[in-house]
């Protein structure tokens, strides 16, 4: 039956039929201990097919870990085998490799040697194209010795053209830096010559300077002598009108100050007068704006309170809807979600 649904299925169908159609009367005790012994009669059945199910699965089970265990170890014997039958290869192989890729790094180095830069100078040329043309191309190229002739001469006939190019343009650059020094030298000695020459001029140019100015002083001094004079005299003039101006003001400040004196005395009192009644003022304009102030306050608590009861309601009543719980405990709830003792869960107001 556990490998043939067929059988199953015949057996399935006779055991339905066998207690199929049974009438029993369920109100006696012998009725119903007939139905409880048909029941266990199918259960034994089902315990008797699951146990061998299960012999039937161990069985298999030890025979597939003698089959994993076997392979494994012939996998492993014949890898060891395959590895000692093809070792001479594998060393043979490693060793072609090893001389191609050194080949190969040669021939790259030899085209790499025949890239010239802006960097590159006749001397470091040279020296490349020396240590490429004593590059020996033995045996050991095997099948990649016409490579690597090619590469050689390829490199060398760059290397020489190279040359020869950079060896003529530092000779131009030496040249030139020969005609820019010879042009340097002789601008220097222009320039000194011409140097000596304006100094003498600057130094004719301060005499004749120097000489204008001691003139110039000389008569400065003469009209600053006569300007002193002038000032003296008109200073002696306008001192005296000064003075007596001064005891004009002194009379007329001391007027002034009298009548200021008596200003003040009136204004102070005025202001002290309008002080008093702007602390007055003052005093129930704040004691109004704090009576209205608490008034507010007052009136929000009382709002917030009513708009909290309100949702706090609200929310009361949709717990009693959806969880059919009487209104003591769905208040409870709304309380200690509000009360933070509901983990994850909050109260928008």
């Amino acid at each position: 039956m556990l490998l043939d649904s067929a059988k199953f299925d015949q057996f399935y169908d006779r055991v339905r039929s066998e207690t199929a159609g049974i009438v029993v009367d369920l109100s006696t005790k012998k009725g119903r201990d007939e139905v409880r012994s048909l029941a266990a009669k199918v259960t034994r059945s089902k315990t008797m097919i699951d146990k061998a199910g299960l012999a039937l699965t161990r069985q298999w089970r030890e025979q597939t870990n003698q089959v994993n265990a076997a392979r494994k170890e012939i996998e492993e014997r014949l890898s060891t085998l395959a590895e000692e039958v093809r070792r001479p290869l594998t060393e043979w192989e490693n060793t072609e490799k090893e001389r191609v890729e050194s080949c190969r790094a040669i021939i790259d180095e030899m085209k790499q040697a025949a890239v010239v830069t802006i960097e590159d100078t006749a001397a470091s040329v040279r020296a490349r194209g020396m240590k490429v043309w004593g590059q020996e191309i033995g045996d050991q190229f095997g099948d990649m010795a016409g490579e690597a002739q090619s590469a050689k001469e390829s490199a060398v006939e760059t290397l020489k053209a190279a040359l020869a190019r950079l060896t003529r343009e530092e000779e131009e650059r030496a040249e030139l830096e020969k005609l820019r020094a010879e042009a340097a030298e002789r601008e220097a000695r222009e320039q000194a010559a011409r140097e000596e020459r304006e100094a003498k001029e600057r130094a004719e140019a301060e005499a004749r300077q120097a000489e204008e100015r001691r003139v110039a002083e000389q008569k400065a001094e003469e009209e600053r002598a006569s300007r002193i004079a002038r000032e003296a005299e008109e200073r002696a003039r306008r001192e005296a009108e000064v003075a007596a101006q001064a005891e004009r003001d002194r009379i007329q400040r001391e007027h002034d100050e009298a009548l200021a004196a008596e200003r003040r005395r009136a204004e102070q009192a005025e202001r002290e007068a309008q002080a008093e009644r702007d602390r007055i003022a003052k005093e129930e304009a704040d004691r109004k704006a704090e009576a209205e102030r608490i008034a507010q306050e007052q009136a929000a608590r009382e709002a917030d309170r009513a708009h909290r009861g309100k949702i706090m309601a609200a929310a009361k009543e949709a717990i009693m809807e959806a969880g059919s719980v009487d209104e003591a405990t769905a208040k409870n709830i709304v309380l200690a979600i509000v009360g933070g003792s509901v983990p994850n869960v909050t109260l928008r107001f």
